[in-house]
């Protein structure tokens, strides 16, 4: 890999667009790090754009052949010295690799999934929230895929799917997923009760058990915020309340905690139908 374009500089123009991509300030573009991520980007349809390799990355075998599938797929690949490399890094102990891509577009159609038997994909989407803790999302995206749930839509106010955070808790199921974002509360209700979707959310006031669902019905499973759950008005529009009963004294658990258990019961039910 000694035949790769150097940048010797932390003041190189690409790096300074690098940064800007990690920041947020380039919403255009995805700013992937680390060789696991890099794998999954490799594996999905991201268009990948760039790449920047440290030294010591290449020098592994391992990555050697992640670095010279990347090039082979015509990514531009540039490498740095390791010295510079925590200029433009997300991490405390970066891996030596970063990938730029082009954003998923947001599907349109995102409720259309809903009820197609994609190799038994489950008959239900998410609606979150205001979920504003993108480690929250990442993990609830890599549940949600594991699941087989067929699409996340996010109201405003909500992380970013694809900052390099909820990218990393979701561990490339964001690559994957259909997610469509800016989605308004009262749309996605619309459009469910529209098409004979059964409108259920998760939260502390509901009286059935989350096991007492059929899941074998289309769904769309709405989860609040981690702080304050669904608003009273909005509680009034949703068909079912359910809830996961809880010992001891606890009260709530962790979004993602409560997310995975009620998809994979959902996704229990769903396996046993014929």
């Amino acid at each position: 890999m000694t035949d790769l374009p150097r940048i010797t500089s932390r003041e190189n123009q690409k790096l300074k667009h690098v940064r800007r991509v990690r920041d947020g300030k380039e919403r255009r573009q995805l700013f992937i790090e680390g060789a696991r991520l890099a794998t999954e980007a490799v594996r999905s349809s991201v268009d990948l754009v760039e790449g920047f390799v440290t030294e010591s990355f290449v020098s592994k075998p391992c990555n050697f052949e992640l670095v010279d599938e990347l090039t082979r797929s015509k990514v531009d690949i540039y490498l740095i010295a390791d010295s510079i490399f925590g200029s433009i890094a997300d991490t405390e102990n970066a891996q030596g690799i970063v990938l730029l891509g082009e954003r998923p577009t947001d599907d349109p159609n995102i409720f259309d999934f809903v009820g197609i038997d994609r190799g038994r994909q489950l008959p239900l989407s998410l609606f979150l929230y205001q979920v504003n803790n993108p480690s929250n999302l990442g993990a609830i995206m890599r549940t949600a895929e594991a699941a087989g749930v067929s699409g996340i839509s996010l109201s405003n106010k909500s992380a970013d799917p694809f900052s390099p955070k909820s990218l990393r808790a979701s561990m490339g199921s964001a690559f994957r997923m259909p997610i469509a974002t800016e989605i308004s509360f009262g749309d996605a209700v619309m459009y469910a009760k529209k098409n004979g979707l059964v409108t259920t959310a998760a939260d502390v006031e509901g009286t059935i058990c989350y096991t007492d669902i059929d899941w074998g019905k289309p769904r769309m499973l709405f989860f609040g915020s981690e702080a304050h759950g669904l608003e009273g008005g909005q509680k009034d529009q949703i068909e079912e309340l359910i809830t996961i009963p809880m010992h001891n004294g606890v009260e709530s658990l962790n979004l993602a905690v409560s997310c995975g258990i009620i998809l994979f019961e959902a996704g229990r039910q769903y396996a046993g139908r014929p």
